[in-house]
């Protein structure tokens, strides 16, 4: 009998080891999407060329500690093949950041998306309608789109009832070295702001509410500008408000709205756009919609259309000058994760634009996503999923 209380007492050792173990053990995340397309674009000069994009193809590595109080702790490190036109090389590390937190705390420290925009929308890469849908970097030349949507962060989250984010965030977005000038060597902050949304948890998505998502930011770019010395006259206000709103919540034939409105406090010095730099810093105003139906079939999506457009305004210029641009694609699901897809865009500028892109632009598109989430050693719930991170076309 003592010999069998020992053997149990000696097995319960072990159990309890090997649970502590798995306590203090990480969980591993794994994080891909593949996104491969043939683009056919068409100018207003009716040039067409045609090329295999596979830009947005990235792979993400995660690891998740439980701490030694409530709150939990993450290091992801992600690359991405940037779009073809770049000039950042074959490989972009777009997110290398640390983050910790507890149930209403989020502090997050690194490389990572800034807070350009509030939403997304159903389009097949994240930059389709970048002018539309996110902050432009004033610090950019406009030649690469990921100087828009990456950079170094610093951001504060409080969450209340589990559906109310306030979020407090610097940041440094990429400069581009003027012409006869060296790489950038200073990281400082050039980027405050605040914002608040009311966003129903993932998990409750399901049970489809009216309305899934309100949002208002403000993003303060601390320029340069010269020949002011007040740096209220230097900082770069834009204003964003969204929307997302579930119309038909049937659990088969659901049908939703989004909205965007970004407006640009701009300068009043500019009166002309004739670079991407006055582009950046030109007073305007720019809006995005997206209507959307998704088919579920036994609780999967199996295909989905959405119609976007967006319109672009310039109110303080000398000439007349704005840009719109629609958007149809539709998706269809051939298994877990991976879909084919045709997307449909065109866009058209009007006034100083015209110099910069040409006075319409087409673009065809026909292309396969193929999307992975794996976990291992599994500890906490889905609210940082390493695909969260990334677009979604799907939403």
């Amino acid at each position: 009998m003592n010999h069998l209380k020992k053997l149990y007492s000696l097995l319960g050792l072990i159990l309890f080891i090997q649970g502590a173990a798995g306590q203090v053990s990480p969980e591993i995340q794994l994080g891909a999407r593949g996104v491969m397309s043939f683009n056919t674009d068409i100018s207003g000069s009716q040039k067409t060329s045609s090329v295999n994009d596979f830009s947005d193809t990235g792979l993400l590595l995660g690891f998740r500690q439980k701490l030694y109080s409530n709150f939990r702790g993450q290091m992801v490190i992600g690359m991405q093949f940037p779009d073809a036109n770049s000039d950042l090389g074959q490989v972009f590390f777009h997110q290398t950041f640390l983050q910790l937190e507890n149930r209403n705390h989020v502090l997050k420290m690194g490389r990572s998306r800034v807070l350009s925009t509030l939403i997304e929308f159903p389009t097949l890469r994240d930059d389709d309608a970048l002018p539309f849908t996110d902050v432009l970097n004033p610090f950019s030349s406009g030649e690469n789109t990921e100087d828009n949507q990456y950079g170094n962060v610093i951001e504060v989250s409080r969450l209340f009832g589990q559906r109310y984010w306030l979020r407090v965030h610097g940041e440094h977005f990429t400069k581009t070295p003027q012409s006869g000038g060296t790489s950038e060597t200073d990281f400082s902050l050039n980027a405050v702001g605040i914002a608040f949304e009311y966003l129903v948890p993932e998990t409750q998505i399901w049970n489809r509410p009216f309305v899934q998502q309100l949002g208002l930011s403000f993003n303060n770019f601390l320029t340069d500008r010269r020949g002011y010395s007040a740096q209220l006259d230097k900082t770069l206000i834009n204003i964003l408000a969204s929307a997302i709103i579930n119309i038909k919540a049937d659990p088969l034939y659901f049908w939703d709205a989004r909205f965007q409105a970004i407006y640009n406090r701009g300068f009043d010095d500019i009166r002309g756009i004739a670079t991407y730099y006055d582009l950046t810093r030109a007073r305007s105003t720019a809006v995005f919609g997206s209507l959307r139906f998704l088919y579920r079939k036994l609780e999967r999506p199996t295909l989905q259309w959405a119609l976007s457009a967006g319109y672009k305004v310039f109110p303080d210029l000398t000439t007349a000058t704005s840009q719109w641009q629609l958007i149809s694609n539709f998706f269809y699901r051939l298994g877990e994760n991976f879909d084919l897809t045709v997307q449909l865009q065109h866009a058209r500028f009007n006034g100083d634009l015209k110099s910069l892109y040409g006075r319409s632009e087409t673009r065809m598109q026909f292309g396969m996503v193929y999307s992975i989430d794996q976990r291992w050693n599994k500890q906490f719930d889905d609210r940082n999923s390493l695909l969260n991170l990334e677009h979604g076309y799907i939403p």
